[in-house]
């Protein structure tokens, strides 16, 4: 049964939940978070509501919740839902009073959350991805929901059959429009280093953790297109999609080279999953 929790409420899904105020539908005054999760466990919960908060902080979004708080609630609706793997979607907005631009009411912000089947599948997957010009704003390390500039480069994607768009900048590569990027290089791994143009990914992070584990390099430093059509392989993470690899890029054929490497990062990163959620 699906189930929407607003504000102390729960709602079944098609019921109108959120009111016409809500700061997030006019000004787009919200951040949100996702996670994925298993029978009771739900996976990486804390470093996913952290960002949350971290986020609502960075814009100033007075709340009452503590992370303990967020977490009994998506427990709840994980629990009501019934389903057996599911992802897990938190919003907090900053309030539903009058329209006005500037408004920092304390401890009046919305709290949303909704679950939805998600199956993990441990295959790697090969994908197709576009290249589009960087056009968003300079806050990409604050998963806040104004994502249209991600949903135009997404359209566009699939409309030339591809999986995914990787933003540049100049002739930086930053991230996707909902994954971060990484390259295989040399034996190394190699990744835009955080800041105003990438989002803090959970599974970028633990990408790296677990290639530090396997003996992999890793440097976060800025590289180019060029480079990235020329690594041994390009990878991407998600928190739904865990990791996958090009297998082309604008239509020409990439990577390829570093395999093995690649496997075992993927291996490291659902194994890590599968012994999270492992009822």
């Amino acid at each position: 049964m699906q189930k929407v929790y607003y504000n102390g409420r729960f709602f079944e899904r098609n019921e109108p939940t959120v009111p016409v105020t809500d700061r997030s539908l006019f000004f787009g005054d919200a951040v949100y978070d996702m996670m994925i999760g298993k029978g009771d466990s739900i996976h990486q919960a804390y470093e996913h509501i952290e960002r949350l908060l971290s986020g609502a902080a960075a814009i100033r979004l007075c709340h009452k919740y503590s992370a303990d708080d967020i977490l009994e609630i998506v427990s709840l609706i994980v629990k009501q839902s019934g389903y057996s793997e599911y992802s897990v979607y938190v919003q907090l907005s900053r309030n539903s009073e009058k329209r006005v631009h500037s408004n920092l009411s304390a401890n009046s912000a919305n709290l949303l959350v909704w679950c939805d089947p998600c199956e993990i599948n441990p295959t790697l997957h090969p994908v197709k991805l576009i290249t589009e010009p960087d056009v968003r704003y300079e806050l990409c390390n604050i998963k806040t929901v104004n994502l249209l500039p991600a949903v135009l480069a997404s359209t566009k994607a699939e409309e030339a059959g591809c999986d995914e768009a990787i933003f540049y900048r100049g002739n930086t590569v930053t991230e996707c429009a909902h994954s971060n990027i990484a390259i295989l290089e040399g034996g190394r791994l190699i990744t835009h280093p955080l800041g105003k143009y990438i989002l803090p990914g959970i599974t970028r992070k633990h990408l790296l953790i677990q290639a530090k584990a396997l003996g992999i390099s890793c440097i976060e430093e800025p590289f180019s297109l060029s480079r990235m059509y020329g690594a041994d392989d390009i990878i991407i993470t998600s928190t739904t999609k865990l990791m996958r690899y090009a297998s082309h890029i604008d239509g020409v054929s990439v990577g390829g080279r570093a395999s093995e490497i690649t496997k075992a990062l993927h291996r490291s990163l659902f194994n890590e999953y599968a012994e999270n959620c492992h009822k």
